[in-house]
């Protein structure tokens, strides 16, 4: 079966999770506390093996994810849509390669 996340409609259901958040705080509580199962709730499964953590960002602090480092030899092609908005997320828009989901990548979907 394949996850929302391989086929790119992650961010619609993040989305909807987020607001979901910021309406309800028991919700946003056990987002934060078991961010797979909740993610689950919507569609969003994690990768096996993966670890998921939720950060909220505050007026005084603001959180920036450092991708991990490609590994392996990447084409020019494959470094060029390794790094766009959506690789910051960490998640693959469906190519399993960069993790941006962007134009010019296998995994962006119209």
């Amino acid at each position: 079966m394949q996850s929302t996340l391989q086929q790119g409609n992650w961010q619609k259901q993040w989305s909807l999770a987020v607001a979901q958040a910021w309406s309800d705080e028991q919700f946003k509580q056990r987002l934060m506390t078991d961010p797979a199962a909740v993610l689950a709730e919507f569609g969003i499964e994690a990768p096996a093996g993966v670890e998921l953590r939720i950060v909220e960002d505050s007026e005084q602090v603001r959180y920036l994810v450092l991708p991990p480092s490609p590994s392996g030899d990447l084409s020019d092609e494959e470094l060029s849509c390794s790094i766009g908005l959506d690789s910051f997320s960490g998640l693959c828009g469906g190519c399993g390669r960069c993790g941006c989901g962007s134009r010019g990548c296998d995994g962006y979907e119209r």
